[in-house]
Formats: C-alpha cells, sequence, structure tokens
C-alpha cells in the first residue's frame, strides 16, 4: 500500500539510525528514482527517493540502479548537496513528509544549511531543495493563482490541513474509517479499517516489515490478506517490490513530444515571418509620402528626402511599388494571423493529450493506439475487432458518473449520451476529464461530486478552489476536426470546488 503518515514515521526513525552523520558522496538519477551515495566510517550506503506513482518511497536500497544522464534538476542537488553532511531526519507533523536536514560546508561563507524535503504523496511526490526557507529548485514545478507556488525562488509552504495529529487518536467505538481518515492527518483507509476493528493505537503497533507478496505493497506490520513476506527492515521490504522499470508510455510521450516540438519551430517561424510583415506595412507611408509632395511624379530620383526610391523607376513607379508591397505584406498578416491561430491549436491539442498521457493507467494506454493512430504507423493491430474503451463508471446514491479520461473517451461520452437526462462536467480552461453525469436533475450534492471528479483526474488535481464548469450535454458540441477534449460550450455554469481525497478514493477505489 501507499506510505501513510505512520508508516511515514517509522521510517524516518529507521533512516535516522541508519543514515545520520554520513556524508553524501555522490548523487544521481534514473527515471524518477534520485539516489544518494553516502559515506562514514568505513560504510557505504545508498538511499533512494523513488518518485514512481505507484511505488513513492524512501529507503535504503542495496540494488541502486545505473546513472543516466544528469539533468538540470540532478545537477542542483549535486551542486547543494555533495559534500554535505546528513544531521538529521524529520517528519512534518504526521503527514507524509520528509524533512532531510544538511549542513554543507562553503570555502567562503562555511557551514551552511539546507533541506531536501520529500512529499511522499503518490502521483504528487516531490522534492525540493530549500535554504531559509526559500526553494531553491523542485523536481516537478507549477504555478497556480491560489495556493502553494512550486516554483523556484518561492517560499517553501507546507500542504495546509484542518486534521488533527495522528498522535493525538483515540479509539471511539462510533467513529467510521472514513470518519478517523477526516479526521486524523496520516492514517490512511486502510489503516483506519484495522484500527476500528482492534481498537489499537497506530503507534503501538509492533513494527513487522512486511511485503504482499499478492499486491506488490509493503507496510510497517502485516496488515495484508494472502502470502506475505516478512524483512528485518522496511527498507528491505520496500527494496523487494517488483518495480517494472520499462516505460510503456513512453513511445507516446516520444511521438507527443516531437509533434509539439515541430509544430513549436514552425509556429517560431510563422511570427518571426509575420514581424517582417509589419514593418512591411510601412510601405504605404511611403507611397502617400511620394504623392503628397506635389512634385512631377515622372522624375526618376534616388531619394527622396528621407526615402530611398529606385532610380531606374519614376516617382508614380517607385509609390505604385511601395503600394503593392503594403498590399502583400497586409495579405501575408491575415493569412499568417490564420496558420498562427491554427498552429496554436494543434499545439494546444498535443498538449492536453500529453497531459492525459501523464494521468492515463497501464490499461488505459490502449486508448492511445486509436488517439494517435495516424502517428503511429508502426504499430500493428493484432485485433482487429473495434476498439471498445472501459471507462470510469461510478455509481453513488442512485446517480452514475462517467469520467473520460482521455480524447477517445471523451469522443464516446459526448458521441452515446448526447440526450435528455444527462450533464456535463470539466474544469475551466484547463486539460482535464469529461464527466457525464446520468440524473433527471442536478441535486448540491451531485454537482460538488462531479466538479470534484472532474477537479481530481485534471491538470489542476494540486490546486485549490479548482473552477469547474456544467451544463446539459446537450450544450456542449465537438470543435471541428479537433479531438472531442476541446468542445465549444453555452450557457454553462461555475462552481469552485477542492479536492477531498478520502471521498475520491471511496468512490473510485477497487474500479
Amino acid at each position: 500500500m501507499a506510505l501513510d503518515g505512520i508508516y511515514t514515521h517509522h521510517l524516518i526513525k529507521e533512516l535516522q539510525q541508519e543514515i545520520t552523520q554520513f556524508r553524501v558522496e555522490s548523487i544521481w538519477h534514473n527515471h524518477t528514482f534520485f539516489f544518494f551515495q553516502f559515506y562514514h566510517q568505513k560504510q557505504r550506503k545508498h538511499l533512494i527517493f523513488n518518485l514512481n506513482a505507484s511505488f513513492v518511497g524512501c529507503y535504503i536500497t542495496k540494488n541502486p540502479l545505473s546513472k543516466q544522464e544528469p539533468t538540470s534538476f540532478v545537477n542542483q542537488l549535486k551542486k547543494y548537496f555533495e559534500g554535505g553532511i546528513l544531521t538529521k531526519i524529520e517528519q512534518y507533523r504526521t503527514d507524509r513528509v520528509f524533512i532531510f536536514n544538511f549542513t554543507v560546508y562553503d570555502f567562503i561563507l562555511g557551514p551552511l544549511e539546507r533541506q531536501l524535503i520529500f512529499e511522499a504523496m503518490g502521483k504528487h511526490a516531490n522534492l525540493y531543495i530549500v535554504e531559509n526557507g526559500k526553494i531553491i529548485d523542485l523536481y516537478k514545478k507549477s504555478f497556480v493563482v491560489d495556493g502553494r507556488h512550486l516554483i523556484p525562488n518561492a517560499q517553501f509552504e507546507f500542504f495546509i490541513t484542518e486534521k488533527s495529529d495522528a498522535t493525538s487518536y483515540q479509539y471511539h467505538p462510533l467513529l467510521e474509517p472514513k470518519n478517523i481518515t477526516e479526521k486524523y492527518l496520516g492514517i490512511s483507509l486502510r489503516l483506519a479499517k484495522f484500527l476500528h476493528q482492534t481498537g489499537q493505537n497506530p503507534y503501538e503497533i509492533p513494527v513487522q516489515p512486511t511485503l504482499s507478496l499478492k499486491e506488490n505493497k509493503s507496510y510497517f506490520f502485516n496488515i495484508f490478506e494472502g502470502e506475505v513476506k516478512h524483512f528485518n527492515t522496511l527498507s528491505e521490504a520496500l527494496d523487494n517490490r517488483t518495480i517494472e522499470l520499462n516505460n510503456p508510455k513512453l513511445e507516446y510521450e516520444k511521438v507527443l513530444k516531437d509533434n509539439i516540438k515541430k509544430l513549436t519551430r514552425k509556429l517560431e517561424h510563422l511570427i518571426q515571418q509575420k514581424e517582417k510583415s509589419l514593418i512591411n506595412l510601412s510601405y504605404k507611408e511611403k507611397g502617400d509620402y511620394i504623392y503628397s509632395q506635389n512634385i512631377d511624379l515622372q522624375l526618376k530620383l534616388n531619394f527622396l528626402d528621407h526615402v530611398e526610391l529606385d532610380e531606374t523607376k519614376s516617382l508614380s513607379q517607385n509609390a505604385q511599388h511601395f503600394y503593392k508591397l503594403y498590399q502583400k505584406a497586409k495579405r501575408a498578416i491575415e493569412f499568417l494571423d490564420q496558420e498562427i491561430e491554427i498552429l496554436k491549436e494543434d499545439i494546444l491539442v498535443f498538449e492536453h493529450l500529453f497531459d492525459e498521457l501523464s494521468r492515463a493507467s497501464k490499461n488505459e494506454l490502449i486508448d492511445f493506439n486509436e488517439i494517435l493512430k495516424p502517428y503511429l504507423p508502426k504499430i500493428k493491430h493484432k485485433n482487429k475487432k473495434p476498439h471498445e474503451s472501459k471507462i470510469l463508471t461510478i455509481h453513488d446514491q442512485g446517480v452514475t458518473y462517467y469520467v473520460g479520461k482521455n480524447a477517445y473517451q471523451n469522443e464516446y461520452l459526448l458521441r452515446t449520451y448526447q440526450k435528455n437526462g444527462y450533464f456535463w462536467f470539466h474544469v475551466k480552461d484547463a486539460s482535464g476529464s469529461h464527466v457525464v453525469v446520468k440524473s433527471d436533475s442536478l441535486t448540491e450534492s451531485i454537482i460538488r461530486t462531479a466538479s470534484m471528479l472532474a477537479a481530481y483526474y485534471s491538470s489542476q488535481r494540486l490546486s485549490s478552489s479548482i473552477p469547474v464548469i456544467y451544463t446539459d450535454i446537450k450544450n456542449v458540441k465537438r470543435m471541428a476536426n479537433k479531438p472531442a477534449s476541446l468542445v465549444k460550450v453555452k450557457n454553462e455554469k461555475a462552481i469552485y470546488i477542492d479536492i477531498d481525497e478520502t471521498k475520491i478514493h471511496n468512490l473510485t477505489h477497487e474500479r
């Protein structure tokens, strides 16, 4: 299972004993795995920060992966931490947040205190280089109008929550597992169910590092059903998970990146052409200037005041030539404006597809064979049957919610449910899933649930007060020759929603 705050507490306690006072020898990465090589008193240990959404964690590994060409972020990690001494590891409250405190010696400034903060939060997992409370650099950058600014030079802020720390947990027989997760920070739903059944305190459960062979997940004690394997340390249990390094998304990512790059280059070229044409609009002023001088238009001159002329042509011919250049520039600008807008829309399409791909599960990748079929000539479709996409379908309190996670699924939803009794939800002015609701009417509860699903399955997932628009699905029309992710909408209303992760989990788990 994914890390929760209690698991994080025990991991930090273990790492504190294993590697504090060790010096950072080397730092490198392999895909989403970041490795710190430590050395102290003839001992060498490797700490891994695993930012893979399915295997997020921080632990000592005995099997460090090979080095890849360092990225700019890895170079920043090397710059700010290599040679530094790890002095202390802390947890932020009872959240899934590791705070690594380093003392790094500068030849001029002397000892400097720096922090490496690891938020071990599934898809939102992130690494921050922090000095004096300011973000120096981070792995995943994002800027939002409201909420945390995840960009260099911003002040680092922890997630704000009204939950109580898990250290204050007290058993109450009437407190349901869902209520426990809503009240206490760091207690997962699975642990909450165990606590509800047994009446135990989470911090009094003996540590017994366990790996579920069925689920390929680990925890600090045996909370699993089925065959398990026990280890001496939490790091060993985490390190023995089977991690699939071959990224099945790479081929699709390359196609999308290549097209974005190609279209961006073309866009830059057209913008340069437009800038030249804008300059050529001044030719009209030159033609007007010639006719305004009240001189013999049959004269042939090199210059007329500041205007350079073709001396083989008369003033009248020069003026007419300038007007032709002006008209040509004007027509070019009209054409270029249209082409630039088309290119911007095409780039937006691929960027939306890239965002959809980033949120796609392994089972949903087959949809991208259909979406990107024109760009994937080498893919052989062995199954000649029509492709059927598996739409996330949620039934809750008599209402059905359909979540389209990519252009193929969105097209299916718009094609299938353009009729009475269906409503459409989508984040405003951003990429995300189309959520279709089957209901005779909309209540506040339905609106909030559908809006939360649309916000959760979108590029705005990490934000707060996320704007979501909704309307009768008959008011939603596809844009001609564009993927169904891009639509025209009328008569829409808007709501601002915050995501309740527990509610989303309860709606979608095991689907």
